[in-house]
């Protein structure tokens, strides 16, 4: 009975070793990609975060192709306010020649520890300018403990489809063309007649 005990408390031991640690296990950075759009519209891509913890600050670059969309503005996500305390948030810069979105960034204030589990960081706002598909790419991501050591992070990048706007005619044109339709058979029955 007791060499039982023994085993099954060293099976325990051993099995408890083996477990991944979960402070080294690696949040994911991910880029949320919309549905497609219509060129000319706006729309919003969130980049989220899943399996963070004791997370402070963060900084990342968004990328993207300036032929397709074109950047407007950033927010703030919910992530790091979600830790109750104040935040220092920077809105980084717009490229639209070079498609870049670079030094977006947020940081808690104070001495209080960071933010685990799951949420948006921030929300980029573009418009569609043209038909195709754009990449959004995530580069120099960086997140930061209490202590502003580094953390282990891996990412996954997004996409964008823009679709191509069939223009239809306006109303106006449709009623001018139908009258002129009308116009050609009413004078083919009056030749008819006469």
């Amino acid at each position: 009975m007791r060499k039982a005990l023994l085993l099954t408390l060293l099976l325990a031991f051993v099995s408890a070793l083996c477990l991944p640690d979960r402070a080294s296990a690696d949040a994911i950075v991910s880029v949320q990609s919309p549905g497609p759009v219509d060129a000319g519209n706006t729309f919003q891509v969130n980049v989220n975060i899943s399996g963070a913890a004791n997370v402070y600050g963060f900084q990342f670059d968004l990328g993207y192709d300036p032929t397709l969309v074109q950047a407007i503005g950033v927010s703030e996500g919910g992530f790091l306010p979600s830790g109750g305390g104040t935040t220092f948030f920077v809105p980084g810069t717009i490229d639209n020649g070079l498609g870049s979105f670079y030094s977006n960034g947020d940081v808690l204030i104070g001495n209080i520890p960071g933010v685990d589990g799951m949420g948006t960081l921030l929300q980029f706002d573009f418009k569609a300018i043209a038909a195709g598909t754009s990449a959004l790419t995530l580069t120099n991501i960086f997140l930061l403990d209490p202590n502003f050591n580094l953390l282990n992070e891996s990412s996954v990048d997004g996409s964008v489809t823009v679709n191509r706007v069939i223009s239809t005619p306006e109303s106006s044109v449709l009623v001018f063309l139908a009258s002129a339709f009308m116009l050609f058979l009413l004078s083919r029955q009056v030749r008819r007649i006469a």
